[in-house]
């Protein structure tokens, strides 16, 4: 159990819909099996529930949480609640990102790219701004 005592954030623990598991739920039963325990958030709560569902299934230590972290303030409340849950946090796993930019270009409205660029490029930078000086201070 190479994660014992570790408290991993999995942002994008839900799945989409499909035939596949998807990374972001397979990253977080990993790091439960692994021995972490794991806060998995997702814009979909009914999504990252049956991540949480199918971690405790096997033994492992999950919870909850909905946020869009194209939000700052809901940013700041994934760590805030991993804190309060856990007692810290040792592993940030950004598992979000849209991939409507394949288009060509002048198919890519002005809406989409800010859509594209908020959750791939913001949403990154803001779950690391508010993670980090808890990471630093632990």
């Amino acid at each position: 159990m190479r994660l014992k005592d570790k408290v991993a954030i999995v942002v994008g623990a839900g799945q989409q819909p499909g035939e596949t598991i998807g990374n972001g739920r397979a990253v977080a039963m990993r790091f439960a099996r692994e021995g972490a325990r794991v806060l998995c958030v997702d814009i979909m709560p009914e999504r990252a529930s049956e991540t949480v569902d199918s971690v405790k299934q096997e033994g492992g230590e999950a919870s909850l949480l909905a946020a869009d972290i194209t939000r700052e303030q809901e940013c700041a409340a994934i760590v805030q609640t991993c804190v309060e849950r856990y007692g810290r946090v040792d592993i940030l796993h950004n598992n979000v990102g849209r991939a409507k930019g394949d288009a060509p270009t002048p198919d890519i409205d002005a809406a989409m790219w800010d859509e594209i660029m908020d959750m791939n490029l913001k949403g990154m930078m803001l779950t690391c701004k508010h993670v980090l000086p808890v990471m630093r201070q632990q």
